[in-house]
């Protein structure tokens, strides 16, 4: 009963708002003249190209699965770790001091002063070590590293 009872003021309500809507007809305002945007004397946007809306489609550019493990192949393209280089020598041609290093592939090279690692870079060679500064892979901020010291490797056949 109590259903009924609120139901039927709210059905009388809709009956006599349709009945209004039907003997008025939707009239339109008259339209009232809208100046044209000018733009400001200084140069800036106006209110409407600030608030424009402009479509740019999603382009993804991840490609491989985000839940998968990288592979080797994909950590050898971003390049070398200072902790997975290997400190062979040195040597001096043309005046440049380069480091002889080998890196986790096996791969022998020289690398002179200011060479970029994927987490470091090489600040110094002298007759007995490397000097590396090394800074957080995951964080782009280069001023804050710990300087890494890496000494000689003697060789095997060498006593």
């Amino acid at each position: 009963m109590a259903y009924r009872i609120a139901t039927i003021p709210i059905f009388l309500l809709g009956l006599c708002l349709s009945a209004q809507a039907a003997k008025n007809p939707q009239k339109t305002p008259p339209a009232s003249p809208v100046a044209a945007p000018t733009a400001p004397a200084d140069g800036s946007p106006t209110q409407e190209e600030v608030t424009r809306v402009v479509l740019v489609p999603y382009r993804p550019s991840l490609i491989r699965d985000p839940f998968s493990a990288p592979t080797d192949v994909e950590q050898a393209t971003k390049g070398d770790l200072v902790d997975d280089i290997g400190v062979k020598g040195w040597l001096k041609a043309g005046g440049i001091a380069y480091a002889v290093v080998s890196d986790s592939r096996g791969n022998t090279k020289r690398l002179p002063v200011g060479y970029r690692f994927r987490d470091g870079e090489i600040v110094g060679i002298d007759e007995k070590s490397v000097t590396f500064h090394q800074w957080d892979v995951s964080s782009s901020n280069k001023t804050v590293y710990r300087t890494v010291v890496k000494t000689f490797k003697r060789e095997e056949g060498k006593r």
